[in-house]
């Protein structure tokens, strides 16, 4: 019986144990000789992204001391030819990185934008030697001043999202440059701005003078009337922190139904993950959304998925609401001031709060208390 515990028991244990770990030391092996060569050939190709964007340098020295939000690397050519400056901007799939060549004066001399994670045939384009890909990244070339999809900068057709993270990857390059070359002040981002709820609401039905707290609809936690005919729901879903909160929503709506806005409470959603879905370039995409087959082209974004479904389930329950306490919504009819599909005696006693429009993005990624 001894015999047997150890053949049929024992001793396939100790065999697969003593696999395991000349497995695992085998694999600790090659990570050790690998490791540094992968090091090395990434710095070579970073080295050799440095002078593609600055050729007139001899060499480059890395600068450390700089403040800077959004920056991975500071290089300043030992000749003065200029400065190399690799940062990166946050696109639908992850960060968009990019190294600007300036020259002394901070004029853009050479930009190349590196590996992503964005959607092929699209943000892709910014790194696939597409004509479209090559055309954008010209439009920087001269430039002194901060670009700006919409303004100074064309976007690749389809690809808004991702235009945006490269034009702000490019932006946090030339602050950089301000502050290591110039001396100017570092551009630290602080993470979004607190509103109240009354500033919220304000944000989101930048035309009405007062809004009044009328009975939610079924599936939406509050809803607010503006004098003007506008509307401000709020729902909530999950989030990437679901377990411990949910993520709460807020969406504007003008008389006409279509969407002003959108806000979310990120406060509950982790850094960099959950919070993303809070972004200006994410909830963009709901402004202007007049009915519910409108949400079929929002996308979402990798590494934030759960989050962003959320928030558009949650967008969706305002949206199927609105239908219901606007009657012209989605019709391109303009509802009547002060009309709301409630009970008379409920909207009149309802409190109402005088608010005024918010100086902010409809789709600010504020956080309410």
């Amino acid at each position: 019986m001894k015999g047997n515990t150890w053949n049929n028991i024992v001793k396939p244990i100790v065999v697969l144990g003593a696999i395991c770990l000349v497995a695992s030391a085998a694999l600790a092996a090659v990570n050790e000789v690998t490791a540094p060569i992968i090091k090395a050939q990434e710095e070579a190709a970073a080295n050799e992204a440095y002078f593609a964007v600055l050729p007139e340098a001899d060499d480059f020295e890395a600068v450390t001391d700089y403040q800077t939000s959004n920056i991975q690397a500071v290089m300043k050519a030992t000749n003065g030819a200029g400065w190399a400056i690799q940062a990166y901007g946050k696109g639908f799939g992850g960060d968009v990185p990019v190294i600007v060549g300036f020259d002394a004066n901070g004029t853009i001399v050479g930009i190349q934008f590196l590996a992503n994670s964005e959607t092929s045939g699209y943000g892709q384009k910014l790194v696939d030697g597409s004509e479209d890909g090559i055309s954008f990244t010209q439009q920087f070339i001269g430039m002194s001043e901060a670009p700006e999809v919409g303004a100074n900068i064309d976007a690749i057709a389809g690809a808004t999202v991702s235009s945006k993270a490269a034009a702000s990857a490019v932006t946090s390059a030339m602050n950089c440059f301000n502050e290591v070359a110039l001396g100017q002040a570092a551009v630290v981002d602080e993470g979004p701005v607190t509103l109240s709820p009354e500033e919220v609401r304000a944000m989101l039905a930048p035309g009405a003078a007062s809004m009044t707290q009328i009975d939610a609809p079924e599936g939406l936690t509050e809803a607010w009337q503006g004098d003007d005919g506008s509307y401000v729901l709020y729902a909530e879903d999950k989030g990437w922190e679901y377990a411990t909160s949910p993520m709460t929503i807020a969406v504007g709506f003008d008389a006409n139904g279509v969407i002003t806005g959108v806000w979310v409470d990120a406060s509950t959603q982790t850094a960099g993950i959950g919070d993303v879905a809070a972004g200006e370039d994410y909830l963009s995409q709901y402004t202007g959304i007049a009915n519910e087959a409108g949400l079929d082209g929002v996308d979402t974004v990798a590494g934030s998925t759960q989050s962003t479904v959320g928030v558009k389930k949650a967008v969706r329950k305002c949206v199927q609401a609105i239908a219901l306490l606007n009657p012209n919504a989605g019709t391109g009819e303009t509802a009547a001031s002060g009309a709301a599909s409630v009970p008379a005696d409920s909207a009149a006693s309802s409190a109402s709060t005088t608010s005024e429009a918010a100086s902010v993005p409809a789709a600010s990624a504020s956080s309410a208390s």
